[in-house]
C-alpha cells in the first residue's frame, strides 16, 4: 500500500481566471429641449386661444374675477403641458449595445422598441423647423415598414454620428461610433461628409421654373383663371375676382411643396449607398441603400420637353413620411427637376452601367390607334437582361423602369375594346409607390409571351443577385460625375 506524497510534492493548482466584466452600455436621454420642440404647437395654440379673448373683449370689459379665472386656466394648462412633457422626456431612454438599438419609454405605460442591427434598412435624419432653430434632429430608423422607429430629439452632431454608426453596423462592419463618424459633416444647411460624392443638385431656378410650368400647376390655375375672367366679363363686375385670394393660397401651397421642400436638393453617393438631402425650413436627410429602390419613373410635361427638364420619382421599399405632416409628396423624389444628364447620373447610381436609351423599345400594334388615336404613338415597351421599361402619355410623358430582381408579380389584363382588337396590357408589380409599370395595348400573344418570360427573368435575376459577391469586379464603372465633397469649397453654384 503506497503512502501519500508529502505536501511539498503536491502539484500547484493553476490560478483561477476571472473574466473581466463586460462594460454595460450607458442609456442616453434625448435632448432636454425635446418636450418643447414636440409640444410648442400646443403651447402656442393655448396662448392664442385664451389671449384672443383678452384682445377682443379687452381687460376693461372683464371683471377681476373673470380675469383671475381665465388666467388660472391658462396657467394650469401650461403647467400641465410642461409637467407631462418633462416626465415623458425624463422616462425616455435609448441604449445602443453590440447587437441592437433599444428605445425605452416608461412614463405611465412601459414600452420597449428593440431594433436589431440586422433589421435596419435605412435611416433618415429629420430636422423640423423648430428643431432646426435649436440645432436638434430626430433619427427615423426604417425597419422594413412605413412607420419606422424614432429617436426624438438629439443634438444635430450626435444624430449624424449615430446615423453613420448604425448604418455601418447594419452593413456588417465592426466599428465604433467615433470611427464611423470620422468624416466631418458640412454644416447646418446640408448633410455631406468629406468622402461623399455629389451627383445631382437642383438649383432654385430649376425648381421654380419646373413648378410654374408643371402640368399639375397649369391644369389647376389656367382653368380657374379663365373661369374668373369669363364670369367677371359676363357680370360686368369685379366681385368674382375675390376668388383670386383662395387661388393664390392654393398656388402658394403648391409652390411650397415643390420649391421650399426641395430647396437645396442634393443627391450624393456615400459609402453606404445614396443620400438625398432637401428642405429650406425643415431639412430631411434620407439614406438609401440602392437595393431598397424598387423602380423609378421619369416624368416630362409638355412645356418641360422643350426646356429639357425631367422629374424622377422612385419607389423605395418600406419608407414613410419622415415629417408625419400628412403630406406624402416628394417623399420618393430622386431628382425634382434636372437635365437629361442628371437623369442618367441618378439612374447610373442605382444600377451601375444602365442607360435609359440602351433598352430597345417596341411600339404597340397599329390597330390600337382605332380607339387610342390621340396617344397611341406615345406607347412603347421593352426589356433587357436587367430591367423592364414602359413609356407612354400624351401630355405628361412617363417612362417607368423596374429591375427584374425587384419585380414581385406580373398581371395580364384585357378590356372589352382590347379583346375586340386582340390587345392586352401587362403590369409588373413592385412595392406600392410612384413607379407603377404597365405596358399598355400590346398584341395579345406578345403580352402573354412577355409576361411568362418576365417570370423567368425575375427568377434568374434574383438567383444572380444571391450568387454575386458584395462587390463584383465585373460591375460597370459609374459615370464620371464629380469628386468627393470638399468641406472648404463654396458649393453654392451648380457642379
Amino acid at each position: 500500500m503506497s503512502a501519500f506524497p508529502p505536501p511539498d510534492a503536491w502539484p500547484t493548482p493553476a490560478p483561477m481566471t476571472v473574466a473581466a466584466p463586460v462594460a454595460r452600455p450607458e442609456a442616453e436621454r434625448p435632448h432636454p429641449l425635446t418636450p418643447f420642440v414636440k409640444g410648442w404647437i400646443g403651447i402656442a395654440a393655448i396662448i392664442f386661444w385664451f389671449g384672443r379673448d383678452f384682445l377682443e373683449g379687452g381687460l376693461a370689459d372683464m371683471s377681476l374675477r373673470e380675469i383671475q379665472v381665465e388666467g388660472a386656466i391658462v396657467a394650469l394648462v401650461l403647467i400641465g403641458t410642461v409637467v407631462v412633457g418633462y416626465f415623458s422626456w425624463r422616462y425616455t431612454r435609448f441604449v445602443i449595445d453590440d447587437t441592437e438599438v433599444r428605445i425605452e419609454r416608461t412614463f405611465i405605460n412601459h414600452t420597449s422598441d428593440k431594433i436589431p442591427f440586422t433589421k435596419v434598412q435605412s435611416i433618415d435624419v429629420v430636422q423640423p423647423f423648430v428643431a432646426r432653430l435649436f440645432g436638434l434632429a430626430a433619427l427615423q430608423i426604417d425597419v422594413g415598414s412605413g412607420a419606422g422607429k424614432k429617436i426624438e430629439f438629439l443634438h444635430r452632431t450626435r444624430a449624424y454620428e449615430l446615423r453613420d454608426y448604425l448604418l455601418a453596423r447594419a452593413g456588417g462592419e465592426a466599428t465604433t461610433i467615433a470611427e464611423a463618424a470620422s468624416g466631418a459633416q458640412s454644416g447646418v444647411l446640408i448633410d455631406l461628409a468629406s468622402t461623399d460624392v455629389v451627383l445631382v443638385r437642383a438649383t432654385p431656378w430649376q425648381l421654380v421654373i419646373a413648378a410654374l410650368t408643371s402640368l399639375e400647376f397649369l391644369l389647376t390655375t389656367i382653368p380657374l383663371m379663365l373661369a374668373l375672367g369669363v364670369t367677371a366679363f359676363g357680370l360686368r363686375e369685379w366681385a368674382p375676382f375675390v376668388g383670386i385670394i383662395p387661388l393664390g393660397l392654393a398656388v402658394a401651397g403648391f409652390l411650397s411643396r415643390r420649391v421650399i421642400k426641395n430647396w437645396n436638393f442634393t443627391l450624393a453617393r456615400t459609402a453606404k449607398g445614396l443620400r438625398v438631402t432637401r428642405g429650406a425650413t425643415s431639412l430631411i436627410s434620407r439614406s438609401l441603400p440602392t437595393n431598397r429602390i424598387q423602380g423609378v419613373t421619369v416624368e416630362q410635361g409638355p412645356i418641360w420637353r422643350p426646356l429639357g427638364l425631367h422629374r424622377v420619382e422612385m419607389t423605395v421599399l418600406g419608407t414613410g413620411n419622415p415629417l408625419d405632416d400628412g403630406d406624402s409628396d416628394d417623399q420618393g423624389t430622386l431628382v425634382p427637376a434636372g437635365t437629361r444628364h442628371d437623369v442618367d447620373v441618378a439612374l447610373d447610381a442605382i444600377w451601375p452601367g444602365f442607360r435609359l436609351d440602351s433598352v430597345e423599345m417596341r411600339p404597340i400594334p397599329a390597330r390600337a390607334r382605332r380607339f387610342r388615336w390621340f396617344d397611341a404613338q406615345t406607347f412603347f415597351w421593352g426589356h433587357d437582361s436587367e430591367v423592364v421599361v414602359a413609356r407612354g402619355g400624351l401630355l405628361e410623358r412617363r417612362t417607368t423602369v423596374v429591375h427584374h430582381a425587384r419585380a414581385q408579380s406580373v398581371l395580364i389584363s384585357q378590356g372589352p375594346l382590347q379583346r375586340r382588337f386582340g390587345l392586352a396590357s401587362v403590369a409588373v408589380h413592385t412595392t406600392d409607390g410612384p413607379a407603377k409599370l404597365v405596358a399598355e395595348h400590346l398584341d395579345a400573344l406578345d403580352a402573354r409571351v412577355f409576361a411568362m418570360s418576365e417570370l423567368d427573368r425575375m427568377r434568374a435575376s434574383r438567383n444572380a443577385a444571391r450568387a454575386a459577391p458584395p462587390e463584383s469586379a465585373s460591375t460597370p464603372a459609374p459615370l464620371d460625375v464629380g469628386v468627393p465633397y470638399d468641406l472648404g469649397h463654396d458649393h453654392s453654384s451648380r457642379d
